[in-house]
């Protein structure tokens, strides 16, 4: 199924810099997210320390902060509306 709007072969290259910076946002959210949730446990190394509660709340939000900021970016340069949870 396609979304309705604008097909992404129109958008301009200031919008394709858009969509791939808040693409790379969200990337790297979800990676620093994923180091503190699971880390690689190394045999012979040392133990993950916790990772402080403010830490964890931060990633949290900003995975969160960069999706809702993703979907804001198709939104505005294709047209597309954020699928209802479901």
């Amino acid at each position: 199924m396609t979304p309705a709007g604008r097909p992404p072969q129109e958008i301009s290259d200031d919008e394709a810099d858009r969509l791939r910076r808040a693409h790379h946002r969200l990337r790297k959210a979800s990676q620093d997210l994923e180091a503190f949730t699971a880390p690689r446990r190394l045999r012979g190394r040392w133990e993950p320390a916790p990772v402080p509660d403010e830490a964890m709340d931060a990633a949290r939000a900003e995975v969160a902060a960069s999706y809702e900021a993703l979907w804001r970016e198709y939104g505005d340069v294709l047209g597309w509306e954020r699928p209802a949870p479901g």
